[in-house]
């Protein structure tokens, strides 16, 4: 095998290599026929009453983290949720869930020593 021979070949090796990782790569990305219909986990519905948490300020909409998904959401009550808010779900509109803020917990204040006792 002559030298142009051998960079012929190898040329035509690097070629097939990415028209195989190409093909790999386009396949893996490929979405579903199901995906439109579900959340990004595969579920459809979460259930009234579930917890979660706002990973985005709800203004009245925003992002949640619900049944270890993240979730469209909107308050049900229109008012604003910050992020890193405790939310229940009260209902769902297709793929957005309906959520409201949890009360949060009052402070909870140090007992002040006691002068002269441990």
């Amino acid at each position: 095998m002559s030298v142009d021979q051998t960079v012929l070949a190898a040329i035509a090796a690097v070629v097939v290599i990415f028209i195989v990782v190409g093909i790999a790569r386009a396949a893996s990305r490929r979405r579903a026929a199901s995906e439109d219909q579900f959340g990004a986990g595969g579920i459809r519905e979460v259930a009234v009453g579930s917890p979660g948490v706002a990973k985005t300020d709800l203004r009245p909409s925003g992002v949640v983290l619900a049944a270890g998904e993240d979730w469209t959401a909107t308050s049900a009550d229109g008012a604003s949720i910050e992020e890193g808010r405790r939310v229940r779900v009260v209902g769902q509109d297709g793929l957005t869930l309906i959520v409201s803020a949890e009360p949060q917990a009052p402070p909870v204040s140090p007992v002040p020593p006691v002068p002269g006792g441990e």
